[in-house]
């Protein structure tokens, strides 16, 4: 997957924050405890994608669970994915 960072305005309205000078930082709740999280360092634009379990800080293992809070997750993520791609943040 590659990112590409765009005007920051734009940027800014799609919900990322730079707080971090270097980086972009974007974060969305999925479900109660469940969040995207999105990092793109603006000098490589390298980035990272984590599915998070905020309530034990852990990674949330949304493709090897088959339940229906699992499948709320995935829906969850390819719907951010997808607005992401649309807007020209990834790339592939």
């Amino acid at each position: 997957m590659k990112f590409n960072i765009l005007e920051e305005d734009k940027m800014r309205e799609l919900g990322f924050t730079d707080h971090a000078k270097t980086r972009w930082y974007l974060c969305k709740r999925l479900r109660d405890k469940i969040t995207f999280n999105m990092t793109i360092s603006k000098k490589s634009l390298q980035g990272e994608i984590d599915v998070l379990d905020e309530l034990c800080l852990q990674p949330y293992p949304y493709e090897t669970i088959q339940n229906e809070a699992s499948n709320v997750v995935k829906k969850g993520v390819d719907e951010v994915i997808n607005n992401l791609k649309k807007a020209g943040v990834i790339v592939e």
